[in-house]
């Protein structure tokens, strides 16, 4: 099972940046992808 980061646009990566770290960190697997 993957968790999807789903951002409204490249300029939210600022924010969901800390997520996918905390993701990395726990070794919880994912994919980010931009959608507008």
């Amino acid at each position: 099972m993957k968790v999807a980061v789903i951002m409204g646009s490249s300029s939210d990566w600022k924010i969901m940046q800390e997520s996918c770290n905390m993701l990395d960190y726990f070794e919880i697997p994912y994919e980010k992808q931009v959608v507008s």
